[in-house]
């Protein structure tokens, strides 16, 4: 049932900011993951141009993780499945159904009515009705699931793509010639991920082929080395937790698949790959930033003339946006595609004490402006004019407290709408008044790390 937010105090204008009042309300409880729960009660915390125009809170106790768009639906992923998601209206967007199926991290993409979800937890099988099991178990899967979500009423399961080490993250690498790459990344980054599929420095990704006309038949066809990737030392992210160990591997890789190029961030640096052969991509250029704990994240503007990285300092466990943090630790950073060089970066203008850093994010298409959007954990959501990355200034933000406290794992613009992911309060949808976005393009389909058109 949905929860209305209700405001029973004026709400207090102050240096452009809005403070609303909360009103009492239950706390879903988080799924015990690596994501602490955030609490709640609070007051909602956005500057003036920018309203929260609909919640659905989760379906159950799971983590919510990414999102993807085709045609009048939004499809996001949780630990414990998947929901799809009307949005021909999004102030008045509603659930559609609720895919239950077993194994995080549940990260999702869309293309012509299939739904690719990533499985990042060792599974007893690869049936949505699985349940955890050890990674030393011989018969443990985990990797990528295929659905036909065309009718939401009516989706199947159709196939399940065993990769090493499971799918942390995936991307969707499409040739328009009838086919359909999977670039999957993942590592062993805990002593427990360790198992017959799965050893301790990984160091490669994953590549599917799906076959459009019998997309059953997806099946991994090469298995890249992640070439000039160093160990990443779970050091570097400044807790101490036994249960780490060094690794390599990426985490997210974002395609321009116009200009064959993809970005990868590999925890320990970041990359611009060629990929004109989908099935061997090649490393065109390496980037180092001393700064820069754990590259996380990419997303290449649209005019493909820059790609900004984001640092997951902290790992998405500790404060990071605090008083005595420094401007520079889990910030975006940006770079020139053709040379590599550093342009600036940016994070949050605020302080704030809950488990914050710069997380999944995008550009706004087809503008004159770079207009990033970004999610940033218990910072909620951050919009920020990055056309002078050396000089970044935020145009709005939103950090919902009423009745839960946000945790936002994704957050992206689609059609002129602002979706949100949120750990612990769900499905977020926000409206942001600024000439700035005035024209942007609409996309029939949006998987936000396969970026499909280029906008000079």
């Amino acid at each position: 049932m949905n929860r209305l937010r209700r405001l029973t105090t004026v709400a207090l204008l102050v240096a452009g900011v809005l403070v609303i009042p909360a009103t009492a309300g239950a706390h879903d409880p988080d799924d015990g993951g690596t994501h602490p729960p955030a609490g709640g009660g609070g007051p909602d915390l956005h500057s003036a141009n920018m309203t929260l125009l609909k919640n659905l809170p989760k379906v159950d106790t799971a983590t919510q993780s990414d999102l993807a768009f085709e045609g009048n639906y939004a499809y996001a992923g949780t630990f414990s499945g998947f929901r799809v998601i009307d949005i021909s209206h999004p102030a008045a967007a509603q659930q559609v159904t609720f895919q239950p199926c077993n194994g995080g991290q549940g990260d999702v993409s869309v293309y012509n009515g299939l739904l690719f979800s990533s499985v990042d937890t060792p599974q007893s099988k690869p049936e949505c009705d699985s349940v955890n099991t050890p990674a030393t178990n011989p018969a443990a899967w985990e990797g990528v699931r295929i659905f036909d979500v065309r009718d939401p009423a009516d989706i199947k399961h159709i196939a399940s793509v065993r990769t090493d080490c499971g799918s942390h993250t995936h991307t969707l690498a499409p040739t328009g010639k009838g086919s359909l790459f999977v670039y999957v990344s993942s590592y062993a980054a805990t002593t427990t991920s360790v198992g017959p599929h799965c050893q301790q420095f990984h160091g490669k990704i994953s590549v599917i082929h799906v076959p459009l006309q019998n997309p059953a038949n997806a099946q991994v066809v090469s298995t890249p080395p992640t070439t000039g990737v160093t160990v990443f030392d779970p050091a570097r992210l400044e807790f101490a937790n036994p249960a780490l160990q060094p690794t390599t591997g990426c985490h997210d890789i974002t395609v321009l698949t116009p200009s064959n190029l993809a970005a990868a961030a590999c925890l320990s640096v970041g990359q611009i790959w060629d990929i004109s052969d989908r099935a061997h991509p090649k490393v065109l250029r390496t980037l180092t930033t001393p700064q820069v704990q754990a590259w996380h994240s990419a997303q290449f503007t649209w005019d493909g003339k820059r790609v900004t990285f984001g640092d997951e300092a902290g790992g998405g466990v500790i404060a990071r946006c605090r008083a005595e943090d420094p401007p520079t630790k889990g910030a975006v950073w940006t770079y020139d595609v053709t040379s590599g060089a550093e342009l600036g970066h940016y994070k949050l203008p605020r302080f704030e004490n809950g488990v914050c850093t710069m997380h999944n994010f995008n550009y706004v298409p087809d503008i004159d402006r770079d207009i990033l959007v970004s999610s940033a954990y218990t910072g909620g959501t951050t919009v920020a004019d990055l056309t002078d990355p050396a000089n970044p200034v935020e145009l709005g933000f939103y950090r919902a407290g009423d009745p839960i406290l946000a945790n936002t794992w994704s957050t992206y613009w689609h059609n002129g709408f602002i979706y949100a992911n949120d750990i612990n309060r769900g499905l977020d949808v926000f409206a942001l008044d600024h000439p700035a976005t005035v024209g942007a393009a609409s996309l029939q389909r949006d998987n936000p790390q396969t970026q499909e058109r280029l906008f000079p």
